[in-house]
């Protein structure tokens, strides 16, 4: 069976995992910048480009309802969140032979005080999991402060936790999803990518 005949959604997980590698091309390798692009951009913001059109399909994929498409929660490690003291509390740490910081630090403040920082779940992934059998699997990973404006929310019945966001030896989170290789670069220019992970999410949302 050819791609083009394939149904539409396993059609655009086909090159939504290509625009992904692209993306990941563009962000972490050194030799990006020098690579011919459809758009007058760095490398950091081509990757930027293709990572919102990233969104966009998964939202599509996600809105399909098909009962192929799944989420799930890969938990990061919790976010820190830092504590503007209010002035009693100021008062207070300096009545401690405190600096304001480390008094919030020690304490975490009271309910007057302001805070200021990432969302618990900041560094923690949804997971869409797309299963057709035969046809293939897939998975695409946003972060949960991006992909809970459209997708349900972290540890609902609809976006259960799968597992834990995977570390390196040193705690250091690891990247999920590879670059793209030299000869699928060539093979899939990224050009044809983007306008085929377009024309996908057009044929979802068609029900096509």
């Amino acid at each position: 069976m050819t791609i083009s005949n394939q149904p539409p959604i396993a059609v655009l997980c086909r090159w939504l995992k290509l625009l992904d590698g692209w993306a990941t091309f563009y962000e972490t390798e050194p030799t990006a910048e020098k690579e011919r692009s459809r758009e007058p951009l760095n490398a950091r913001d081509r990757a930027q480009s293709l990572y919102l059109l990233k969104e966009r399909a998964m939202k599509t994929l996600y809105a399909s309802g098909s009962p192929a498409v799944s989420v799930g929660l890969l938990e990061g490690p919790t976010s820190e969140q830092r504590v503007w003291l209010c002035e009693k509390c100021v008062v207070k740490a300096a009545k401690a032979g405190l600096w304001p910081r480390q008094y919030a630090e020690r304490t975490g403040g009271c309910a007057e005080c302001q805070r200021d920082g990432r969302e618990p779940d900041y560094f923690s992934l949804y997971v869409l999991q797309v299963d057709y059998g035969p046809l293939g699997r897939w998975q695409f990973h946003t972060p949960v402060p991006l992909g809970r404006q459209y997708l349900p929310a972290p540890r609902s019945e609809a976006a259960p936790v799968i597992g834990k966001r995977p570390l390196d030896r040193e705690g250091r989170m690891q990247r999920l999803g590879a670059s793209i290789n030299k000869d699928e670069r060539r093979e899939y220019p990224e050009a044809e990518v983007v306008f085929q992970v377009w024309h996908g999410i057009k044929s979802v949302e068609d029900g096509a």
